[in-house]
């Protein structure tokens, strides 16, 4: 819902204010107390509050008697044992919840029991972990403990949607599958802004088989950073546009990609073949020459026009002249993101070569459905319960 952590816990806040007022007092809160919670309230903001709000009204029924957590209560509560006791290193891979909804007669019971199931001697953590998980599934379908993800709603979209997630009873899952000719990894530098690559990403789009259009990209989201890591990022398009499935789970890449004998692309920072800045050596530059040969062989990636342009002009072609040309730009500094777009975009040719061999492997099908459900932080039992609203 926003770019930046402070401001996106703002937003999050709102979205607890208006939810608690509206559903347990019946009327919306007041601009004053909005904009004292969230200082971006506008117009705008109302109308994505009340979305959200009918969406969790839908979903409630006749519940209420609600507290309404995020920064205290009883979601840094579960947070905290999830971390110490069940093994969660990054909350969002195990559970996206934004806001815990928890019926108040219940609270002390709900706490007591997690802390019951996850405080057993001689149990691993995968396993209170799974505990953990079981519990909050049968709280939520009970109505009684709600984490809450929230998506951005596509301003086109009249009503918030609302689905729940690994909470049991799933049916059978949706197949996603790669529009053919849609993997493009484009390696013009300096046409639309000097010294950089016009993009930083390996793009492709998907299908569910319900005819749902996903746009997705790999890519470093800070180019400021010289050398960083590369992220799988999807967002439906149509009606859900602007509605982000999320970043795809690490764990959900390395699951499928261990099952097929492959290892998913490290950080740039990490990558053998990505020296840092002023230290290029022949032998690593040949690394991306014959990559880039082999998947330019493969007719499977969009290169675009593999040229370099200074001041509107043309002024080489060729794949050696682009990273030559890409090397001398983040050597002289030309531009604060030269490198880390250029360091991007070898990652992103590395994710393409993935592709590649997932395709001839005939896996292409079963691969676009583990990214999209790696999004949906739903590919497994280690994946917590929560009602996603967008």
């Amino acid at each position: 819902m926003a770019t930046d952590a402070r401001e996106t816990a703002k937003q999050e806040n709102g979205s607890r204010v208006f939810f608690e007022h509206v559903i347990e007092k019946g009327k919306e809160p007041t601009d004053k107390l909005m904009l004292s919670v969230y200082d971006g309230y506008s117009p705008e903001w109302k109308d994505t509050y009340r979305k959200q709000t009918e969406a969790l009204k839908k979903y409630l029924g006749t519940n209420k008697g609600y507290e309404y957590s995020r920064d205290s209560g009883i979601m840094p509560y579960i947070e905290n044992i999830a971390k110490k006791e069940c093994g969660v290193s990054v909350k969002d891979r195990w559970n996206p919840m934004d806001i815990v909804l928890v019926k108040k007669s219940k609270k002390r019971v709900v706490e007591g029991t997690i802390k019951e199931l996850t405080n057993i001697d001689g149990m691993s953590k995968d396993a209170k972990l799974g505990l953990l998980n079981a519990y909050m599934r049968e709280t939520l379908n009970e109505k009684i403990l709600i984490g809450v993800s929230l998506k951005a709603i596509a301003k086109n979209k009249k009503t918030a949607s609302s689905e729940v997630a690994n909470a049991g009873g799933k049916s059978i899952p949706t197949e996603v599958d790669m529009v053919k000719g849609s993997l493009k990894c484009t390696l013009t530098l300096g046409k639309k802004k000097p010294f950089l690559f016009d993009t930083g990403e390996l793009g492709f789009d998907m299908v569910t088989a319900k005819g749902g259009k996903i746009h997705g990209q790999s890519r470093n989201f800070q180019y400021s950073k010289e050398r960083n890591l590369v992220q799988t990022d999807l967002t439906p398009k149509g009606k859900d546009a602007g509605a982000k499935l999320g970043k795809v789970s690490s764990i959900a890449l390395d699951s499928f990609l261990g099952g097929m004998g492959l290892n998913r692309p490290t950080s740039a920072a990490k990558d053998k073949n990505i020296p840092p800045v002023g230290e290029w050596t022949d032998s690593a530059k040949r690394y991306w020459i014959d990559l880039y040969k082999k998947l330019d062989s493969s007719g499977m990636v969009d290169f675009g026009e593999v040229a370099v342009y200074e001041n509107n002009k043309r002024v080489a072609e060729g794949f050696e002249a682009v990273l030559d040309y890409a090397i001398m730009y983040e050597t002289k500094k030309a531009d604060r993101s030269s490198a880390g777009r250029f360091s991007s975009k070898l990652v992103a040719m590395e994710w393409a070569n993935i592709w590649v061999i997932i395709a001839k492997k005939g896996k292409s099908k079963e691969w676009c459905t583990a990214l999209y459900y790696g999004a949906k932080k739903e590919f497994g039992n280690s994946n917590g319960p929560f009602l996603k609203i967008y």
